[in-house]
């Protein structure tokens, strides 16, 4: 049937086409089926000439007999079959020849049509030299009509094509355009081996495809003793994102995903040099969920006092020298989240590197343990000694600052000291409650000392003065310096948080409000802290058991809690120097009084209630203790459970506040009304107490606070 196709045919026809081309056009190019003119020539073999003789010679004998009579032809035959394996040796190179001449005339057509596709020129000529591979060439010259222009679309399309055709597992072909010399120039390269892990694959071709970052390109940083690779240095050129906190975390977080499950066990993370165009993918030990105090100097700088394993196996540490950028320290953190274990840690440390202190602890519980441990000066409890004692730190800074005045050294010559604040804000409301409910000398000599004032003072000026500020808070607040502390808060850029921060909260301490916000509360002591970098970072804090010797404390202790107390315990105690005669006269003083009450003070005895009652009276038995029957002391009035600011009262919240007889009673806010200065600090409270139409606006000033009825525990939202 005419209609059906015959493949030999159409193969023959293909072949004819290929090998001796189609319409000669009077300028000696041909048209072929497409319409295209091409400039590559006709396809002449040479091996025929040879390769019909000697097939002559094998096949004399029966062409010769097939000739008989015709003498002149069988003299031909006779010669030849005596040449017939000389040809045959000159055939077979030639037969090669033709062949490799016929493929390079294929690839000519090929980058002949390529070059008209891509840039609708048509080569003048197309040299490809031999020799060459089976499936790709070693070189070829394409030349351009004169004053061809090839735009950079049209190189980058012909570019595509020709990497396609001719790339192979073993060989690349790039393409350079000779302008000048109106030619291209195709190069064939050897591609090295791919050694590269499954890993590192997987991390590269996820990286091209994202377009996060322009040319990354990921190399292995390191191995282990086994050849694993251990990190990878991806570089990427530089660019506003990469310095960007959200877009490092979204990344870090991508590439540990995609690098998966290390075979050590251990986990990945991600160290950014923006600056310079690349970072760090590195394994790191998964944080453990507790970490005793260890007894060797981690840090050998002995202004160093480190308190935390940060995420991937950071050490993180108080830096206390004078050319520190973050002198003061701040802790936030809920009652329970670990807050007194992190100071008795730097405590601790301090006194190892021959720094004192000096505690203030207003509820009587986080730093008593301290109290006559090397290098403590005194731990003050009483609120109005704690006004004192700020003041007399005051007189202190103004008399180191003069001496280093009048002496012209400079402020890292002196002696270091520290000065720990714990529950700053329920001595603050200690302070505000005697200088309202307190007798008439009490209220003169607080308004005389104007404790909140000098303490904003000491956080802005003490720096120079080598006093260091140790700040214990259970929540961030912007009014923890009063409302003319100016920077004051920013002094205090050592910074850790415990337990969960409120979205404020989390803004004020690392100005991102979505830090610290998923702590996991479950391990105790797991936290936020500042890197020496300026970055927060995921801690665990170490833990360091209470100091206490006392026989009730002490034996609580297990072996190895007794060994880390021993071994933190300093060769020898640190030793003050005042510069001013009121800070000494204050030390001595209160470690007088605490020498007083250890050997003359009491507590009266627990009244234990029996659970039988008798009668109509509702009377209860009384269990006779050691001390007979002791009447219950009533709690005094200043004995708060916690305290938080009035600006951080929420609507709906039930807190406690003075009456006029200055009794504390409970009352909540229906509305709570926070007005700011200019530079976003707290200049006024309002909260709206009330239901109905009877309501009640107390005013606060940027200082003021309110007692909570209930600890503010871990477990509640920050």
């Amino acid at each position: 049937m005419s209609g059906t196709p015959d493949p030999l045919k159409d193969w023959l026809v293909a072949a004819w086409r290929d090998t001796f081309g189609d319409t000669t056009t009077a300028q000696g190019g041909r048209v072929g089926e497409d319409g295209r003119t091409s400039r590559v020539p006709r396809f002449v073999p040479v091996s025929p000439f040879t390769a019909v003789p000697a097939a002559a010679a094998f096949a004399s004998s029966h062409l010769i007999a097939a000739a008989a009579g015709n003498q002149a032809a069988i003299d031909v035959l006779t010669g030849l079959h005596d040449y017939r394996w000389p040809l045959t040796v000159v055939t077979a190179p030639l037969i090669g020849l033709d062949l490799v001449r016929h493929r390079a005339r294929r690839w000519s057509q090929m980058l002949e049509a390529m070059v008209q596709q891509s840039t609708g020129h048509t080569p003048t000529k197309i040299s490809v030299p031999l020799p060459m591979s089976g499936r790709t060439m070693r070189r070829a010259t394409i030349t351009l009509p004169r004053g061809a222009v090839i735009r950079p679309k049209q190189f980058e399309q012909l570019s595509r094509a020709v990497e396609s055709a001719f790339d192979t597992e073993l060989w690349a072909m790039t393409v350079r355009h000779d302008a000048h010399r109106d030619r291209l120039v195709l190069t064939r390269t050897a591609i090295a081996p791919d050694t590269r892990s499954e890993r590192q694959k997987v991390l590269q071709d996820a990286l091209d495809a994202a377009s996060i970052f322009k040319s990354p390109k990921v190399s292995v940083d390191t191995t282990d003793d086994s050849g694993i690779e251990t990190s990878y240095r991806i570089a990427f050129a530089k660019s506003m994102n990469a310095g960007a906190p959200a877009f490092q975390a979204k990344v870090d977080e991508a590439l540990a995903s995609l690098a998966g499950p290390h075979e050590s066990g251990r986990h990945w993370t991600c160290d950014w040099y923006p600056n310079k165009g690349y970072l760090v993918m590195r394994l790191v030990t998964a944080m453990p969920d507790r970490v005793d105090h260890p007894l060797e100097l981690v840090d050998e700088n002995l202004r160093h006092l480190p308190y935390a394993t940060g995420a991937a196996d950071r050490i993180m540490y108080w830096d206390v020298s004078t050319s520190s950028n973050k002198p003061h320290c701040l802790i936030v953190g809920p009652t329970g989240g670990g807050k007194t274990s992190v100071i008795r840690t730097l405590l601790t440390e301090a006194a190892r590197r021959g720094i004192p202190f000096v505690g203030v602890d207003p509820k009587m519980i986080e730093l008593d343990g301290l109290e006559g441990y090397p290098g403590c000066g005194a731990i003050i409890y009483d609120a109005l000694r704690a006004a004192m004692f700020v003041r007399a730190l005051h007189t202190e800074m103004m008399a180191r600052n003069a001496y280093i005045h009048q002496m012209k050294i400079e402020g890292s010559q002196l002696p270091l000291m520290i000065a720990v604040l714990d529950e700053f804000f329920i001595l603050s409301g200690k302070w505000q409650r005697l200088a309202k409910t307190g007798d008439d000398d009490t209220k003169a000599q607080l308004k005389e000392l104007d404790p909140l004032g000098a303490w904003a003072d000491l956080a802005v000026l003490a720096r120079s003065a080598g006093i260091r500020l140790l700040l214990g808070v259970q929540r961030p607040d912007a009014s923890l310096f009063g409302g003319a502390s100016g920077n004051a808060r920013d002094n205090f850029g050592t910074r850790i948080s415990l337990g969960n921060l409120s979205q404020d909260g989390a803004l004020m301490m690392w100005g991102d409000s979505t830090v610290g916000r998923e702590v996991d509360t479950s391990v105790k002591g797991r936290g936020i802290a500042l890197g020496d970098d300026g970055s927060p970072v995921d801690a665990q804090m170490w833990w360091t058991p209470n100091v206490d010797r006392h026989p009730n404390k002490w034996n609580q202790l297990s072996t190895s809690e007794k060994a880390i107390i021993d071994g933190l315990i300093p060769v020898e105690a640190p030793q003050f120097t005042c510069y001013s005669p009121e800070l000494a006269d204050f030390i001595e003083s209160e470690r007088a009084l605490a020498r007083r009450a250890r050997s003359h003070g009491s507590v009266p005895e627990p009244i234990v209630l029996g659970g039988a009652e008798t009668g109509e009276t509702g009377a209860v038995s009384m269990t006779k203790t050691g001390a007979g029957f002791v009447p219950q002391p009533e709690a005094e009035d200043d004995d708060f459970a916690d305290v938080i600011p009035a600006s951080s009262v929420t609507a709906g919240q039930t807190v406690l506040i003075d009456n006029e007889d200055g009794e504390l009673v409970p009352v909540t806010a229906s509305a709570v009304d926070v007005r700011r200065g200019t530079r976003g600090e707290v200049v006024e409270t309002v909260l709206t107490v009330g239901t109905g139409r009877v309501k009640t606006r107390i005013t606060f000033d940027a200082t003021g606070v309110v007692v909570l009825p209930e600890p503010d525990l871990v477990d509640q939202p920050a």
